[in-house]
């Protein structure tokens, strides 16, 4: 029963192995804060600051560092929570929404890495809510926040920015009121203004992406991408890509029906909008320079969550409304159970557990690649025993996270007997290596 639990339940999420980004997360976290700012390249500092301090009072763990995720997700349910009370008071629905919120695969699996991920999502949906209530000082705060953990809020940001003078156009007569005196045009342009110098950082940082590990995008990709953003789904099991495909359809027919409620169409329009116009412009831009990454489109499953929601509360015949709530929820539910295991990452953990019962004082540990370092240096016992082995003087790559390496932490040769290295690969196996005296 426990093995059931940990292989098919968020627990799997909490305590597997971490993967190389969420070394990174935790090993730039514990540079000085003048570092977090001015070295992590395309990376806003905002969540690093706060694994910073949190890993200062709660430690370095999986857990422990994990568990500063899953508090950014908790408040933004808890957010959704108070919205859907505002929007559906006192029906079921109301209780309903933040329920699947909490539940939906994509959400709920980046909740518990250690990454930006979950606190881009309280950030993106603060501001999606603080915008549609009109709550301008707190909107501010989200969306600066927010675009300071990651970038990738710009074009939400902007949706909105683009919904609002949409729809609140002035006459050629009242428009030097609209510009003095309009609140909401104020808070705009203040965040917009705050967000301007990190702009320019990155597009500073702009030529590294010359070398980039993002994949291009196919129609394929752009058929499911819905349904992909919806369930996280990333390409494994290979025969996914069909059933994302008709999730997206499901989702197209959805936001579709919403718009029949003629009492939430502004509304349920905003919610379309803000999920498919940053799809859009990033999956169009990519057919240029690849740049869509299903995480960093986080707030598009936020947008998805609320259509679903929306489109049941169209349904008038209340029969209908609940069993097709309850196979949505059956669905998830279903989905979370046999979709976990293939969320598994590389057991590493288990490998240096290994390597500390052969080590022998002098011995090293030397990284095969770059893309198994960060990796090494968090579980290594002793970091100053950690070498990237680099025979070729390959330059690390900027994406792997070129800040936390230096020239002095690679070596061309391996270690001479009775000194060994312990030489680890990206599979998570090792052997031993060393070479004899001369």
């Amino acid at each position: 029963m426990l093995n059931q639990l940990l292989s098919h339940t968020p627990l799997l999420y909490l305590v597997q192995s971490l993967w190389r980004d969420e070394a990174f997360s935790i090993l730039a976290s514990q540079q000085p804060l003048s570092f977090i700012a001015t070295k992590l390249g395309f990376e806003p500092p905002v969540y690093y600051t706060l694994l910073h301090f949190w890993i200062k009072l709660f430690g370095t763990s999986e857990v422990a560092a994990r568990s500063l995720s899953v508090l950014g997700f908790l408040m933004a349910t808890i957010l959704i929570i108070e919205w859907g009370h505002t929007m559906y008071k006192k029906h079921w629905l109301a209780w309903y929404l933040p329920l699947i919120f909490f539940l939906n695969p994509m959400l709920l699996y980046y909740s518990f890495e250690v990454r930006t991920y979950a606190w881009y999502t309280f950030f993106a949906t603060a501001m999606l809510v603080t915008f549609i209530e009109k709550k301008w000082r707190w909107f501010i705060a989200s969306a600066v926040l927010g675009f300071y953990t990651h970038v990738y809020l710009l074009p939400f940001f902007g949706t909105l920015v683009l919904h609002y003078l949409w729809t609140n156009k002035p006459t050629r007569k009242s428009l030097w009121t609209f510009i003095k005196k309009d609140k909401g045009l104020h808070a705009l342009a203040i965040a917009g203004a705050f967000m301007i110098p990190w702009v320019v950082k990155a597009a500073l940082e702009a030529t590294r992406l010359k070398s980039s590990w993002y994949f291009p995008v196919d129609w394929q990709l752009v058929k499911s991408a819905l349904g992909n953003l919806f369930v996280g789904y990333e390409g494994t099991p290979w025969y996914g890509w069909k059933y994302t495909y008709y999730l997206s359809l499901g989702i197209i027919g959805a936001s579709l029906f919403a718009l029949k409620d003629k009492a939430q169409r502004r509304r349920n329009l905003l919610f379309i909008l803000f999920g498919a116009l940053p799809l859009v412009v990033i999956i169009a831009a990519s057919f240029i320079k690849p740049l869509y990454v299903n995480r960093y489109l986080l707030p598009v499953t936020i947008a998805e969550v609320l259509i679903v929601v929306a489109a049941l509360a169209a349904i008038k015949q209340t029969i209908i409304q609940k069993i097709a709530a309850g196979a949505i929820l059956a669905g998830i539910l279903w989905f979370n159970w046999w979709y976990s295991p293939y969320h598994a990452k590389p057991p590493i953990r288990t490998t240096f557990e290994q390597i500390y019962t052969l080590e022998k004082p002098g011995d090293l540990i030397l990284a095969s690649d770059s893309l198994i370092y960060l990796e090494a240096l968090y579980y290594a016992k002793d970091k100053n025993k950690v070498y990237l082995y680099n025979p070729n003087n390959n330059e690390f790559p900027w994406y792997v996270g070129d800040a936390l390496i230096t020239p002095s932490r690679m070596i061309r040769d391996y270690p001479v007997y009775p000194k060994r290295g312990f030489l680890v690969y990206p599979d998570t196996t090792f052997e031993i290596v060393y070479q004899m005296p001369l």
